[in-house]
């Protein structure tokens, strides 16, 4: 070999290597690149996906929060004791202590309640658990003026002349849905009440037989106020496995990162907007694959193995992250019992695949829970609820499913069960589940249970019937004296204590 082919052929050995080397350099840029566009698009939809499930499941507790005072105040407004009180002269003391403030104020904290005439001033006032002059439900009653519209127009459009009367229809019945079991007549939305977000409901007063005699159809409205507080919030949190969750101003978003969803109808004052912590997942995402897709860009020779088993990595984090979510959606976060929604699907499930098959419900909650919750925390009372839904859980067994439905409401589906002394036996084990005392730092929590028991198709032939009946027959039981089962009857539920079925349970 010459010295010019010498020469030819290094040089042309050194444009090769250096055309490799640049080749291979491009390569791992372009890998690099396309890992890093790959990356960034995963974690957006990632973040997209879990603050879209986020921001559901904030509107839905919020539309669950509305529901549950809808029912409160509905205890008190359609209610003959009630009723008595609108056509009498005036309230009675009695009346105004013992469910106005005693009831409505001290243990579910409506800081207003009003009752209205139609087309009067207010007939009465109570802000805080004091009555207070009428005059001085004018400012509330002013912005809110569309609410107390449209129940009143819900009001005449339920109203069905019948014999000496009226009749207030019921909304029709639907099996596909779980419906609302009062009547349609109420008007609610998030309002801004004295420097507080809170949740207004107006309806009209009404006796329990819906039936209104000629004469007297012109309506009361009953106005509750319950304000969102720092608590109720903080419990949402918990509940729903975010943080910070807080109400904000349009303006404050600007310069806040924080997921967000409007609440209300925002007709007056509003909408207004929510915002959380949310839990993305693209941070954890960036912090575990950066370091590494760093790596791959200086170690070609690895980088296709290690780019996969990255990738790999980012698909079981995305899966699991879906997963969790998924599982959040139907179950709830503190004791992994069936949500509301887990509840509804199975009566579904139920509805689509064995329709005629037998069938029970319980419905259940806590006695004194507040109590513990107000003097021990709430740390005591998630403790109270995780350990007494596992008792309930071990109670039912294979024989149906557990849901908390939010607070200390339980309902139980019994497959296969429509034999009264069994069900009764399993409501009954489970009021004596709540009363055994809990062990909690040092101290014995003592809270208590009533229970609900109706039967398909006995006690509805659509499951919103029945899970309503299972409601009224809770109702007996807690009005009954408390820490009892009672079995649904159309006239008369049938309250039985728990030492009644003791060998039973």
């Amino acid at each position: 070999m010459t010295a010019m082919t010498a020469r030819l052929f290094a040089k042309t050995s050194n444009w090769m290597v250096h055309g490799i080397h640049t080749a291979c350099a491009v390569l791992v840029v372009v890998f690099a690149a396309s890992v890093f566009l790959v990356l960034d698009a995963s974690v957006e939809q990632a973040n997209k996906f879990g603050q879209a499930t986020e921001r559901k499941l904030v509107q839905q507790e919020f539309q669950h929060q509305i529901d549950e005072i809808v029912k409160y105040q509905a205890a008190v407004s359609i209610w003959d004791a009630t009723v008595a009180q609108i056509r009498s002269a005036e309230f009675s003391k009695y009346f105004v202590e013992r469910q106005l403030r005693n009831r409505l104020w001290s243990e579910f904290g409506f800081s207003w309640t009003v009752f209205v005439p139609t087309g009067k001033p207010a007939a009465i006032a109570i802000n805080r658990g004091e009555e207070v002059s009428p005059d001085k439900a004018d400012t509330l009653l002013f912005w809110i003026d569309d609410l107390v519209y449209e129940a009143t127009q819900n009001y005449w459009g339920a109203m069905k002349k019948t014999d000496g009367g009226f009749i207030i229809r019921k909304p029709a019945a639907d099996p596909d849905l779980l419906s609302p079991e009062l009547p349609f007549i109420h008007a609610s939305d998030m309002r801004m009440v004295d420097g507080r977000l809170s949740i207004v409901v107006v309806q009209a007063v009404l006796p329990r037989s819906l039936f209104i005699p000629a004469g007297f159809e012109q309506p009361t409205l009953m106005v509750s106020v319950k304000p969102i507080s720092d608590k109720m919030l903080s419990i949402m949190s918990d509940r729903l496995g975010i943080s910070g969750l807080h109400v904000v101003k349009q303006d404050e978003l600007k310069d806040d990162p924080t997921a967000y969803t409007p609440v209300g109808k925002g007709f007056t004052d509003g909408p207004f907007l929510v915002a959380w912590q949310p839990n993305a997942p693209g941070p954890t995402i960036w912090e575990a694959v950066m370091p590494k897709v760093a790596l791959l860009s200086t170690l070609a020779a690895i980088s296709m193995g290690f780019i996969a088993w990255r990738f790999g990595m980012l698909v079981r984090a995305l899966q699991r992250s879906e997963a969790s979510n998924r599982f959040l959606a139907k179950h709830d976060g503190l004791t992994g019992l069936a949500n509301r929604i887990g509840f509804q699907e199975a009566l579904e499930a139920f509805t689509n695949t064995d329709r005629n098959g037998p069938l029970s419900i319980i419905a259940a909650d806590l006695d004194k829970f507040k109590t513990v919750n107000d003097r021990f925390g709430h740390a005591a009372g998630d403790a109270v609820l995780k350990t007494i839904a596992q008792r309930f859980r071990d109670r039912v067994g294979d024989r149906g499913i557990v849901a908390r439905l939010g607070g200390d409401e339980f309902m139980v589906i019994l497959r296969d069960v429509s034999n009264r002394e069994e069900a009764l036996a399993i409501a009954n084990g489970m009021v004596i589940d709540a009363q055994i005392p809990i062990p909690y730092n040092n101290l014995l929590l003592q809270v208590g249970s009533s229970a609900g028991i109706a039967f398909y198709p006995q006690h509805g032939r659509n499951l919103r019937n029945l899970v309503h009946s299972a409601d009224m027959a809770l109702y007996q039981a807690k009005n009954s004296g408390r820490g009892r089962s009672v079995i649904f009857e159309s006239e008369q539920p049938e309250a039985v204590a728990p030492e009644e079925t003791q060998s039973a349970a």
